[in-house]
């Protein structure tokens, strides 16, 4: 059997209690490993992370570590990590996922599957779930996956939305098409900005959820991480179609529209209206759930509807606060 050449790119930015989780997920992938190329970007890391993934790769030819020291097309961050490694790539195919991910053994094959079958398509998508313990991070990973199966919706309608950072596949072709990160202008959601780069230049793109694209990350810990990352996220959500930013306020603010129907109106209809809501939102992420076999996470479906009324309310509030993002230690506008 043929096995195309896989090249998986990974920033690591002080990662020392996360990558070799990682890395040992992707030793175990599926893959025949002379076909597999596995790049790890140290950025700048002022930890353990160098020291303990060049004792890991030591033995293992496909993996290779790249001290990120190069600035290209003024990139920051995770963009000018991967900007840097495609450099190194001899892949026909490359996957990216993060420092802090756990990848499923048949992650590259379910990944690259649609490639293989369809040569217009340029972007794949794959799915995500947060790997944790107390109910708030169980509420993420609903989180999470409610809104992967909308963006998978979306893509079957041919409606492109955008990619995601954390497990996520582009064709060689497709990314060389849009001149990379090289030509790519900065962005803070570089997943974002790379995705719709490679579809403004003709090719197709696909969304899937199945267990063997199914990959888990870590939840956000503190409050504080956790705004900021949804205050990054903003930043490419905004960027998205007029009428999907309506929707994305409307949800936001969707509590004090029913407090003024209540108010002025009638309590009975907002009451309605807020049962109906929460049917969609389940019926939505049930069967992803299912599929998934995350059935732990059932039982937190019916107060996952007043987790999602208060994040989303609040990413609107401080999205629009004067504070800057902080994200991995580094500030941006």
């Amino acid at each position: 059997m043929n096995y195309p050449k896989i090249t998986i790119w990974i920033a690591a930015r002080n990662e020392e209690e996360n990558i070799i989780n990682c890395l040992h997920s992707i030793e175990k992938l599926n893959y025949p490993t002379e076909s597999l190329q596995v790049l790890i970007g140290n950025d700048h890391s002022n930890d353990k992370t160098e020291s303990l993934v060049k004792e890991f790769i030591n033995d293992k030819f496909y993996f290779q570590l790249i001290d990120i020291q190069k600035v290209i097309n003024h990139q920051r961050g995770k963009a000018n990590v991967l900007a840097n490694l495609y450099e190194y790539s001899t892949g026909e195919y490359f996957l990216i996922c993060d420092a802090d991910v756990t990848v499923n053994p048949d992650w590259v094959k379910g990944m690259i599957a649609n490639f293989e079958k369809d040569s217009i398509v340029g972007h794949q998508v794959g799915i995500t779930s947060i790997k944790g313990s107390s109910i708030w991070h169980h509420f993420q990973s609903i989180d999470w996956l409610h809104a992967l199966t909308l963006l998978k919706i979306a893509a079957d309608l041919k409606i492109p939305l955008t990619g995601l950072g954390n497990n996520s596949a582009v064709t060689r072709e497709g990314y060389e098409a849009t001149g990379g990160y090289a030509k790519i202008p900065f962005s803070i959601t570089e997943d974002f900005a790379l995705f719709h780069e490679v579809i403004k230049t003709g090719f197709g793109f696909k969304n899937t959820i199945n267990r063997e694209v199914f990959n888990q990350t870590l939840p956000m810990v503190t409050l504080k991480e956790f705004l900021h990352q949804r205050k990054r996220w903003m930043v490419g959500a905004l960027q998205c179609p007029w009428w999907v930013v309506f929707l994305l306020f409307f949800q936001a603010l969707f509590l004090p529209i029913l407090l003024i129907i209540g108010i002025f109106f009638s309590w009975k209809i907002a009451g309605i209206l807020w049962v109906l809501k929460w049917v969609n939102q389940t019926i939505t992420v049930l069967p992803t759930i299912i599929k998934l076999k995350e059935f732990h996470l059932l039982r937190y479906l019916f107060l996952y509807e007043f987790y999602a009324n208060w994040w989303q309310m609040t990413m609107i509030l401080f999205y629009y606060s004067p504070v800057k993002v902080d994200w991995k230690g580094r500030i941006y506008e």
